[in-house]
């Protein structure tokens, strides 16, 4: 007697489904899921329509497990630390608003990989230091130094100009996460988020850097141009090296 084909192919998704729990049950891990999912369909008399299931569904178990072992790399290469930059606060990365506020507390070291995004990779936070006799200044520390200086000869009082610099540097992780890539005419990469953008490079002391990028300006549109307007009187020139992170923004508003 021949069974009607609707009830030949509900008894065949029931004895598929019953295979796949039997193998994740047996698993222990990826691989070994697809292995014990292809023996049980070589042991059972599962109709064509049904082996083409289980053969589409181990292909797209081996693409993914391959996908995950790339975004795993692509995540190790991304937080591991540069010793340049030196002390780092691992238990930070991927939290960028968290890496930020710990830098600004500890105002020392980095966070490896303290933000990613799947078009860029790992971006760090680099706390840096102020401009110096042996340094022309880099990182966060630079960028507040130069936003209150700047704010400062506008007129604010210390701790006006204090917390506008803290204002803007706190912007960059909103910045990163919600803004759009971009690349000028020079060749520079940025993340644009309203009338904000953030420089990255990628290379330090001429070698570049695998899967990781440093911010390296922070700028403000100037709202009285053109949308697309944004200043470039002091990052004209392409940076090969990460020596500041020097922002160009327009001034901020002086006081009355």
């Amino acid at each position: 007697m021949k069974l009607p084909k609707a009830l030949n192919e509900a008894t065949a998704g029931a004895a598929l489904k019953y295979h796949i729990k039997r193998a994740l049950e047996r698993s222990h891990s990826i691989s070994d899921f697809s292995k014990n999912l292809e023996l049980s369909a070589q042991k059972s008399h599962f109709s064509n329509n049904t082996l083409k299931i289980i053969e589409e569904l181990n292909n797209g178990i081996k693409q993914a497990s391959e996908e995950i072992k790339e975004k795993a790399s692509d995540l190790q290469h991304a937080t591991t630390p540069l010793k340049e930059f030196g002390k780092n606060y691992p238990e930070f990365a991927l939290k960028p608003k968290e890496a930020l506020e710990k830098l600004l507390q500890e105002r020392n070291g980095q966070v490896a990989g303290a933000a990613y995004r799947e078009d860029l990779g790992g971006i760090d936070f680099v706390w840096g230091t102020p401009k110096t006799k042996e340094s022309v200044g880099y990182g966060l520390a630079h960028v507040l130094e130069r936003r209150e200086q700047q704010a400062l000869a506008d007129g604010l009082s210390e701790a006006e100009a204090k917390e506008y610099a803290l204002n803007i540097v706190k912007s960059i992780p909103e910045v990163l996460e919600k803004g759009t890539k971009g690349t000028d005419h020079l060749g520079r990469v940025f993340v644009d988020y309203g009338n904000k953008r953030v420089g990255l490079n990628n290379t330090w002391n001429n070698k570049d850097l695998e899967n990781h990028w440093v911010i390296s300006s922070y700028e403000l549109r100037d709202t009285t141009e053109k949308p697309t307007h944004f200043p470039t009187s002091q990052a004209i020139t392409k940076e090969k090296d990460i020596h500041s992170l020097n922002s160009v923004e327009p001034n901020p508003t002086p006081k009355p």
